[in-house]
């Protein structure tokens, strides 16, 4: 039978798993909300931050990340239910396997990320009709042009995925540097 794990070892990293999760998604779906309520009172208003660099502009997003599939038309409902089903997934690896504080961390910030943007997708409308994403922060190029309008859970799911990847190449640094396990003297 296999051994327990102490609560201290589960309930350490599912606090660094809720602390980013809750607040990241509350951080994403309060910005979105702003967003609308700020920026949605005219089609192409938008709100210079650093100029030329930076803007507010609110766009519903009705396809894939960056906009590479216009519309996902019904599709984005099932998009929507597989994000909040990743979530549930991330929760349950936190709680049933071995995680360290920081990756439950990293994991926490991919949870609100999935959650945020598959809120939308579920259950934000967008004018016109169905459902989108908020999308509002724009960021210039100073030669012309713009990288795609995203959001916060957008921004969540990046920094997510690089601390997680951080962390694993710091687990795998740590596991080398620890050499072999010294060996027992023979007849002990």
């Amino acid at each position: 039978m296999p051994k327990k794990r102490p609560w201290r070892a589960i309930l350490w990293p599912l606090c660094c798993f809720l602390l980013a999760g809750l607040a990241g998604s509350g951080c994403d779906l309060q910005t979105k909300a702003w967003a609308e309520q700020a920026l949605g009172g005219a089609a192409g208003k938008s709100m210079t931050i650093i100029e030329p660099w930076l803007e507010l502009s609110l766009h519903y997003n009705r396809g894939t990340a960056f906009s590479l599939v216009g519309d996902l038309g019904t599709t984005r409902t099932v998009m929507g239910v597989f994000a909040m089903v990743m979530v549930v997934g991330l929760l349950l690896l936190v709680l049933f396997s071995r995680v360290r504080p920081f990756e439950a961390m990293a994991l926490g910030l991919l949870a609100a990320g999935a959650f945020g943007n598959g809120f939308d997708r579920l259950a934000r409308l967008a004018p016109g009709g169905g459902t989108g994403v908020v999308d509002f922060v724009k960021v210039n190029y100073p030669w012309g042009g713009s990288w795609p309008t995203f959001n916060v859970a957008d921004a969540l799911l990046v920094v997510g995925v690089a601390a997680f990847v951080v962390d694993q190449l710091l687990a795998r640094r740590r596991a080398g540097s620890a050499g072999p396990a010294p060996e027992s003297p023979a007849g002990a």
